[in-house]
């Protein structure tokens, strides 16, 4: 598995810093669209709020979570 340097250098990556702004600004789009239309349709709700969290596990991700169990 990748050093915790590597993790770090991947982190601070130009582009590792772009997505993880898109994925800031799409969980903020479906919050927003959350806050309008919930309620209207259950199913579009809870895939927002999936979506909203497996964003959110993404950008919370940590090298301690790459590395394999032993």
């Amino acid at each position: 598995m990748s050093s915790k340097a590597d993790f770090i250098d991947w982190k601070s990556n130009p582009i590792t810093k772009e997505v993880f702004s898109s994925l800031h600004e799409r969980i903020r789009q479906l919050q927003e669209e959350l806050g309008e239309s919930a309620g209207l349709d259950v199913r579009q709700d809870a895939m927002k709020v999936g979506a909203i969290q497996a964003c959110r596990d993404f950008l919370d991700i940590g090298h301690d979570s790459l590395e394999d169990p032993q």
